[in-house]
């Protein structure tokens, strides 16, 4: 009903077309939901011992222009489990009946026209590792309901008209690998997250194009499994955190359109995974540690 209302239908050739849905590549172990050629696409577990129904577990509608509202019927699939459907012209808002889909692990939602505030809601999927709900139209302040996500390990929130400060909430998600909250209007101090050295899962820390403000904190050279970082079009001030010698695998560093002050520093050579240096469009002055050309990176000054 729910690809009736959207305007789609697998293509014949995919699924078993005897009128049961849970049937053919939709329970076929070796066809995963994002198989190539597979598009929509939903996958069913028919193994629970409760009953003898087949449930939805996974449901995949990418990038097929679906130009619609989510119908309810979609939060009644309270067995789903992964729920791909970014990149197509979804309108409205997210129902608070989100909260049905206890199951939820992975929804992705990114690339769409998504409007309203998010619902406080979303912090009651406690399964949940995968949360993408970036570039859509979603405003308002963040819920601060989302530190319940504690399996939460991609968080992308980027390019939405999001406002206010980040909730210090998100500093409880201690599992995050990736969290991007680029080209949005979130303020406020980076410290006010209070992520602190809890943070060591994280890999990608993306806030570009936000409102971010402060002096970078040094303890995100205590995250040492870092590779990228990207805080350019901000508003931070002060120095590079001499710190930062302690990200041994960063990667990537951008910091390029800031109001950072201050010199290079001396330690930079320290650096010796950086493949990707920006420091652009700064108020750096001094002289240029020699330790730089050690790196082998591309380098913007």
């Amino acid at each position: 009903m729910i690809f009736e209302k959207w305007g789609i239908s697998a293509n014949q050739n995919q699924w078993n077309i005897s009128g049961e849905p849970c049937s053919g590549a939709t329970v076929d172990e070796c066809i995963a939901l994002a198989t190539n050629g597979y598009n929509p696409f939903i996958k069913c577990d028919c193994s629970f011992n409760e009953d003898t129904l087949c449930h939805i577990i996974g449901m995949r509608v990418y990038a097929l222009e679906v130009d619609s509202v989510i119908p309810d019927e979609l939060w009644s699939l309270n067995f789903l489990i992964e729920l791909r459907i970014q990149r197509n012209h979804l309108s409205g808002s997210l129902s608070p009946i989100v909260s049905n889909l206890t199951a939820l692990k992975s929804l992705d939602c990114n690339f769409n026209r998504l409007s309203g505030q998010l619902p406080k809601e979303l912090g009651m999927l406690s399964e949940l590792e995968f949360l993408g709900i970036g570039a859509n139209n979603l405003s308002g302040p963040l819920p601060s309901e989302l530190d319940n996500l504690t399996k939460l390990k991609t968080l992308i929130l980027g390019t939405n008209d999001f406002s206010g400060p980040l909730p210090s909430e998100l500093g409880n998600l201690t599992n995050l690998m990736e969290l991007c909250i680029d080209n949005s209007r979130v303020s406020g101090w980076l410290m006010a997250l209070n992520l602190q050295e809890e943070f060591l899962t994280l890999l990608s820390l993306v806030a570009y194009g936000t409102e971010l403000t402060g002096r970078i904190p040094d303890f995100i050279g205590n995250w040492s499994n870092l590779n990228t970082l990207r805080f350019f079009g901000n508003s931070f001030e002060g120095p590079i955190p001499s710190s930062f010698s302690g990200l041994t695998n960063l990667t990537e560093l951008e910091l390029r359109n800031n109001k950072i002050s201050d010199s290079i520093p001396s330690n930079i050579g320290d650096y010796l995974s950086l493949q990707h240096l920006d420091l652009s469009f700064n108020n750096i002055s001094g002289q240029i540690p020699n330790s730089l050309f050690n790196l082998g990176s591309l380098i913007y000054l």
